[in-house]
């Protein structure tokens, strides 16, 4: 009987369905091609519909397998019984005991570590984790929304809040569009999948909300599911939990004053080894530049797999206009997208008149948090009074479409930094600055990170500071005919990164192992 080969692709983030979960199903769907039986491992539940839609991947002949919820340590064993397995989890990095083991990087922690780092790594976040009472993990919600300084989750028809066997007593505040009672008497709570009643329900009219308070008898790690009713008017979010002990409040503090060490808490990086690294036949990075950088802190070679963009998404307009466009998240920390500086840049060039008649529109949601609140309404402030627009939460539709009809497409992540210092701080490589090249955008991008691979000398400009960054701006509005020769060579290089090549390009390094 013939052997049919299987194939792996662990995720821990997949039902997030990011940029680095693109990846992950890319891999998968190349399997598939490929006549591999293959699965994908990941903890919390995925939308099916909602990622073959948003990923755009058909899941029909891949297998999304559920694993419990370990630290990166106890996953090696899940390694072992495929022909080939893919770790392209984030920070997650364990031993391979399987036969073809692939680690996929999107950019490499350092594994060797200052004494603070260490001792933060191994002993205070862990204590930390340990400690503090904290809901582990939010499942299948429709997306979460920050407004009014407040946190909306907003509910599926069935969403879940995963709870450790420390949590004896929660209360769960649900917001309601229209507070009806016939909506309330059909929602359902379970836990662990067996039907639960609040202990106790408390409704405030004025600001259309339910507080509902649960006890459990018996301590142990829990799933509380909470199933609306399929009927239009059933729109509702959960805005607060709220676990009536010291360490919980204690943990919102910490999340409060330290919100980066208390990401910590959820995911990041540990210990590792390089033994653990070498214990995969091979490394595979999404730019050049993070290639150099797995070799600088980890001292081992990585082959270059560009990731997969659906440049056939993309098209040029026949009727573009006088719009200079950015995509990315309103964030100030991390490879922050630069907004602000990009909107003073705008502001200077219309006043010297470079701009005259033309629009900035930046597009992209509000990462949740006061900071990030705060430094979006920065952002409005500054562009008052100019062609500036700003697009939060556009669907994939109207992304499409501003992209489609803009002329220029800027890119800024890593201005001000140090690359020697802080690379993780630049673009790793730069999916929309691609999608925008498709879509007959010249980009304008900054000559640093993942972004100088992209484009080249014939399909669009990069800079080095403020003063190239409006010149060569300013050689493109004032002159149509290089504008749309160098558009026209823009999406001819996106196609170097299309979905088509990534498969090639992985096929390629599959059959050399195999």
């Amino acid at each position: 009987m013939k052997h049919i080969k299987t194939a792996a692709v662990y995720d821990r983030w997949l039902s997030t369905l990011g940029g680095g979960e693109q990846v992950a199903f890319a891999y998968a769907q190349t399997f598939t091609e490929l006549g591999y039986k293959t699965v994908l491992l990941t903890h919390a539940k995925v939308d099916t519909q909602k990622a073959e839609k948003k990923m755009d991947v058909s899941l029909k002949d891949i297998e999304i397998v559920y694993l419990p919820i370990k630290s990166s340590k106890e996953l090696s064993q899940y390694t072992e019984k495929y022909d080939v397995f893919v770790n392209t989890s984030y920070l997650d990095y364990f031993a391979n005991r399987g036969k073809n083991g692939i680690l996929s990087i999107f950019f490499p922690s350092q594994i060797y570590l200052t004494p603070y780092e260490y001792i933060k790594r191994a002993f205070i976040i862990p204590s930390f984790r340990s400690f503090f009472i904290y809901p582990l993990q939010y499942e299948n919600f429709a997306y979460d929304e920050f407004k009014q300084h407040k946190m909306y989750r907003w509910l599926c028809e069935s969403s879940s809040i995963l709870l450790s066997k420390k949590i004896r007593k929660i209360s769960i505040t649900l917001f309601f569009d229209a507070l009806a009672f016939s909506t309330l008497e059909q929602i359902q709570f379970s836990r662990n999948g067996v039907t639960i009643e609040p202990k106790l329900k408390k409704l405030d009219h004025k600001n259309n909300e339910v507080e509902y308070f649960f006890e459990f008898a018996n301590p142990e790690d829990s799933k509380l599911t909470i199933l609306m009713p399929k009927t239009k008017d059933s729109v509702a979010a959960i805005t607060k939990v709220t676990i009536p002990n010291i360490r919980y409040y204690l943990y919102n503090l910490f999340k409060t004053f330290f919100p980066t060490w208390e990401m910590r808490l959820h995911g990041g990086p540990g210990i590792t080894k390089r033994s653990e690294l070498e214990s995969y036949q091979t490394i595979i990075t999404i730019s050049e530049f993070c290639k150099h950088w797995i070799k600088k802190y980890w001292g081992l070679n990585a082959k270059v797999l560009y990731p997969p963009v659906n440049t056939s998404n993309f098209k040029p307009s026949k009727q573009k206009k006088n719009y200079i466009c950015t995509v990315g998240r309103f964030f100030v920390t991390g490879h922050s997208k630069k907004q602000l500086d990009q909107i003073k840049v705008f502001k200077k060039m219309y006043d010297q008149g470079a701009t005259k008649d033309w629009q900035l529109h930046l597009i992209g949601s509000v990462h949740p948090g006061d900071q990030h609140q705060q430094y979006f309404e920065t952002c409005q402030t500054t562009a008052a009074g100019y062609p500036i627009f700003f697009h939060t939460d556009v669907p994939f539709s109207e992304l499409k479409q501003f992209l489609s009809q803009s002329k220029i497409y800027w890119h800024a992540t890593g201005l001000d930094e140090d690359e020697q210092r802080n690379p993780i701080l630049f673009e790793h490589f730069g999916i929309t600055t691609v999608e925008a090249m498709a879509s007959g955008c010249v980009p304008v991008v900054i000559r640093a990170g993942g972004q100088k691979e992209i484009v080249t000398e014939e399909s669009g400009f990069t800079w080095a500071n403020r003063e190239e960054w409006i010149e060569k701006t300013t050689t493109l509005i004032s002159d149509t005919k290089l504008l749309e020769k160098i558009s026209k060579a823009a999406v001819t290089r996106s196609e170097y990164f299309s979905r088509e090549n990534f498969k090639l390009r992985f096929e390629k390094i599959i059959q050399k192992k195999a």
